[in-house]
């Protein structure tokens, strides 16, 4: 389809480096890097800070992870062609026990932007790292967006209480071995075999193809 407008946003702390192995041709791609939250107080507060960004038509919404999620909230605010969720639930009931268990718990509130920057390496339990220079690149992109915009992040996941799905055509793309976000959990997604949470780095190229294929089958 021609004339789409591709709008990438990355997971929690990352950049536009995680989409470099991307190829959207046919299109035109934007990268929604993360901005500063402002008085934001949850998701979809700061997803009305990222929709103000669009101002094109035709548009297709990526997100990775916690960018899909903003990408689920941005859908509900701005009525895009469709949405693309990478490594990232439709809602809060796709959520895997452990984080529904540590936002019960409430821990992120009492924590300060300090301490949470200073558990991030946390990451490595569940991101699924194959090689040294992802790992690398990861905690580069986690320190280049900030303490303060990693503590806001932290909490408006936990306490994300969407359960609806996008109100657009949607599709959601995990790894076989996401260990965040398990495709048995996730109906109908498009599963990429081998690959974990950081899917949109490692198997870039495959999760293009599949976006592609898609969008060719919507109408503008």
């Amino acid at each position: 389809m021609q004339g789409i407008n591709y709008y990438l946003i990355p997971g929690m702390g990352a950049d536009k480096r995680l989409f470099q192995h991307f190829q959207l041709p046919n299109g035109n791609v934007h990268y929604l890097d993360w901005i500063a939250h402002g008085s934001s107080r949850n998701l979809s507060e700061y997803a009305a800070l990222m929709a103000h960004r669009i101002q094109t038509e035709n548009n297709i919404i990526i997100g990775s992870s916690m960018g899909g999620m903003v990408t689920v909230e941005i859908a509900k605010q701005i009525n895009p062609l469709g949405a693309v969720l990478v490594s990232a639930p439709t809602g809060r009931h796709e959520f895997p026990p452990s984080l529904k268990s540590l936002s019960a718990l409430k821990l992120h509130r009492a924590l300060s932007a300090k301490q949470v920057m200073r558990i991030s390496k946390l990451c490595d339990l569940f991101m699924g790292f194959k090689t040294e220079e992802q790992r690398g690149m990861f905690y580069d992109m986690l320190s280049g967006n900030g303490e303060d915009f990693l503590h806001f992040s932290v909490g408006a996941v936990l306490e994300w209480d969407n359960i609806t799905p996008p109100p657009v055509p949607f599709i959601q793309i995990l790894g076989s071995m996401d260990k965040l976000f398990s495709h048995k959990r996730i109906r109908s997604a498009h599963v990429i075999d081998g690959s974990g949470h950081f899917t949109a780095f490692e198997k870039g190229k495959e999760v293009s193809e599949i976006i592609v294929k898609w969008a060719e089958g919507l109408k503008g």
